[in-house]
């Protein structure tokens, strides 16, 4: 479970080509991920994600990363939001079409969420360049009004993640066709493989 990661200071303009990251897009993105101490995500905390709006252009939208359904109501047993969110900040992508939780926004509120690293087991994993997570999207109506909240697929480990004693990792699209097809097909089988063994570069936390 992935529960750390680091983000890039800014979008390029082929991050999610062909979709075009214009000005308004650079500027909505800088305008969230400054937000975060030193860009630094942990669950609970809003953060930029990229998503298609009804038009089919790209747009960057800040939601807090830990999914809530739309159908999720306190409880007596869960009477705040949080908790059930701390327990959704990651989706099994051999899994998430199956639970009631993911399975809606898997087939149609997907998005990118953009991060330079990722932390397991007190290691940074990343390619040196910018790259995204498989993340989902969700609107939950509250008293003070719409939240958006978010998640990303996990899958089974690659050798260097696995290399620190981690048995998930975050299913990466590290290119902008990878992530054209995320926003507009959805899940493929290998975005669902483990990443390919010795493309990330490792190290220690500190």
């Amino acid at each position: 479970m992935c529960h750390h990661f680091l983000l890039p200071d800014q979008l390029t303009d082929e991050f999610a080509a062909p979709f075009a990251v214009g000005e308004a897009q650079k500027s909505a993105y800088v305008a969230v991920a400054g937000k975060l101490k030193a860009l630094a995500a942990w669950p609970l905390k809003p953060i930029p994600t990229l998503r298609l709006d009804k038009s089919g252009e790209l747009e960057v939208a800040e939601a807090e990363w830990g999914l809530l359904p739309r159908w999720w109501k306190p409880s007596d047993k869960m009477p705040k939001r949080s908790t059930f969110q701390r327990k959704t900040i990651n989706a099994r992508s051999e899994t998430a079409h199956e639970k009631p939780t993911f399975r809606d926004a898997l087939k149609q509120r997907r998005c990118l969420v953009p991060i330079a690293e990722f932390e397991e087991k007190g290691h940074y994993f990343g390619l040196g360049e910018p790259m995204a997570f498989a993340g989902l999207w969700e609107n939950w109506l509250a008293d003070e009004g719409e939240i958006t909240t978010c998640t990303f697929l996990t899958s089974e480990p690659n050798a260097e993640v696995r290399g620190v004693g981690h048995h998930r990792m975050p299913v990466l699209l590290t290119t902008s066709a990878a992530r054209e097809e995320w926003l507009v097909e959805g899940l493929s089988e290998p975005m669902r493989a483990p990443f390919g063994d010795g493309l990330l570069a490792v190290r220690e936390k500190g």
